[in-house]
């Protein structure tokens, strides 16, 4: 199962910033000797060890300078994958929690060829990669985004309708100050008795700078950002064996994000698709 006793401490598979040029594991320094002749401080580094459990796990090392933000991937084979991603090429980021493991899969667009990267670290140091994903989403390094709700009727009534999404809706504010319009579908639950999987809910924001797409279920969210330039469109679709009607954010470039819908969502979900084409 690839997976083997790991006796070690939990902090080490933490994230860590590197404050002091020592610090920083021998194998990614010449990635970084350009960067650091253009005045890179250390302390805009951070190395993400292995998640020692996983045999088959990589190691990660994130830095950014100005506007721009590198990827380096290191397999465990010898082979060092560098990504460099400049401002604007990022066509769609999808943010990922599962109970304590984080993840970030970044699609880009560069010199006309199409790209996907990701990063995984444990969450409980999450703070040391903000600057990052903060540029990743197309804000300022230091950007801090609200962390409460507005009183307003829409978000109280998600409130009492799933807590849970209404705690989890605060990942849309990375894109934008309002959640101007939004949608929330119900999953469906079977029970235990059942034993059949929780079917996952569904939140959608219209925000400023885009569209929030979340999927979330009992084990963890996964938030979907795609940009209003970014976004091709938005329709109702038949998929999967039944025929079952869904609604479909399609992008530009990337993943769709596809919600499946139950005959009672289906008239709400078209009018959500509908105010979210008048922008």
């Amino acid at each position: 199962m690839g997976v083997r006793e790991d006796g070690r401490p939990t902090l080490a598979s933490w994230p860590r910033r590197i404050y002091d040029w020592p610090e920083l594991p021998a194998r990614f320094g010449p990635a970084l000797d350009s960067w650091r002749m253009r005045g890179l401080p250390p302390e805009h580094v951070t190395y993400i060890p292995k998640l020692h459990q996983h045999v088959s796990g990589m190691e990660y090392l994130t830095a950014w300078l100005g506007e721009e933000v590198l990827l380096l991937c290191d397999d465990g084979d010898g082979h060092l994958e560098r990504t460099l991603v400049r401002r604007g090429e990022v066509t769609e980021l999808t943010y990922g929690v599962r109970l304590l493991a984080c993840s970030a899969a970044v699609a880009l667009r560069q010199d006309h060829v199409q790209k996907q990267v990701d990063f995984r670290y444990n969450k409980t140091k999450e703070d040391v990669l903000l600057p990052v994903l903060n540029l990743l989403l197309g804000n300022p390094p230091d950007f801090r985004p609200r962390q409460a709700h507005p009183p307003t009727e829409a978000l109280e009534r998600l409130r009492e309708d799933s807590f849970a999404m209404y705690h989890m809706a605060k990942l849309c504010y990375r894109f934008g100050e309002e959640i101007r319009d939004s949608l929330w579908l119900q999953g469906r639950s079977y029970g235990a008795a059942l034993r059949r999987r929780q079917k996952p809910e569904y939140f959608l924001a219209k925000m400023d700078r885009g569209v929030v797409g979340l999927r979330m279920d009992f084990y963890g969210v996964e938030a979907v950002y795609l940009a209003w330039d970014r976004l091709a469109g938005t329709e109702m679709r038949r998929a999967g064996p039944r025929g079952r009607a869904t609604l479909v954010l399609e992008a530009e470039y990337g993943a769709d994000f596809a919600v499946p819908l139950l005959p009672e969502q289906q008239e709400r979900a078209e009018a959500f698709a509908v105010r979210l084409s008048e922008r």
